[in-house]
């Protein structure tokens, strides 16, 4: 006859036993990640910006005869496709980085050449590591909201005066605009929410846009906030 304390094990057993039959998931954390950390997230690459190029260029060309025209829009619209394939942004819990895989690589590949330390040499923009605090950035700027083609921002971590830094977002803009939204600090400049995204939004970003509303008529302005997106490309 079973005792009275081997049937209170039984009890507390039963629950472990049905949440294994079960399988149900559990939450991990990265090792050596401290408690209330964010996690490293990877920039989806964004081809929009290649491809627009290489419509264009053929138009210029087979249509209207431009070749000049052509080979010029084909060579940076295959460049930058080449570039989307391989360069990855990412957001550590305080760095930003930069980093180069195999064409078309995975994430994967991107967080281990992250952790790993491989990050390449900014030659162009200042030298050093593809590395950046977050906390060094002093301002950054995203043109155009809703239309996304360039990303600025600069650091004191280069140069101490504060070195800048362009790219072109060959990743998904929106995703982009969100982390830097969240993670980066707070721009010099107000920044919309990406619920507003709209061609009005991306004219108001800049000093040349904003010349150009003040000539447009109210119902000119109205169209221009309707305009949400790339027409036939965003959804």
């Amino acid at each position: 006859m079973p005792t009275r304390a081997a049937a209170e094990e039984a009890k507390e057993e039963k629950p472990v036993q049905m949440e294994a039959e079960l399988d149900l998931p559990k939450e991990t954390k990265m090792e050596g990640a401290p408690a209330g950390s964010m996690a490293t997230v990877v920039m989806p690459p964004d081809y929009r910006i290649g491809g627009i190029l290489l419509t264009v260029s053929f138009l210029l060309g087979p249509l209207f005869h431009l070749w000049s025209q052509f080979f010029l829009h084909a060579f940076l619209g295959g460049f930058l496709s080449f570039q989307a394939s391989r360069v990855r942004f990412l957001f550590t819990d305080t760095d930003l980085q930069v980093v180069i895989i195999e064409p078309f690589g995975s994430d994967e590949e991107a967080l281990k050449a992250s952790s790993s330390g491989d990050l390449g040499d900014n030659k162009l923009q200042g030298g050093g590591a593809n590395s950046w605090p977050l906390k060094s950035i002093t301002n950054w700027e995203f043109w155009w909201p809703g239309f996304p083609c360039l990303v600025y921002y600069k650091e004191t971590h280069t140069k101490a005066t504060g070195q800048p830094h362009f790219f072109p977002i060959i990743m998904d803009g929106k995703v982009l605009y969100e982390t830097m939204l969240e993670r980066m600090p707070e721009s010099m400049n107000k920044k919309v929410s990406p619920t507003e995204w709209n061609l009005l939004t991306a004219l108001e970003a800049t000093p040349v846009g904003r010349s150009f509303l003040e000539k447009l008529t109210d119902e000119q302005k109205a169209t221009a906030k309707d305009l949400k997106g790339i027409p036939l490309i965003d959804k």
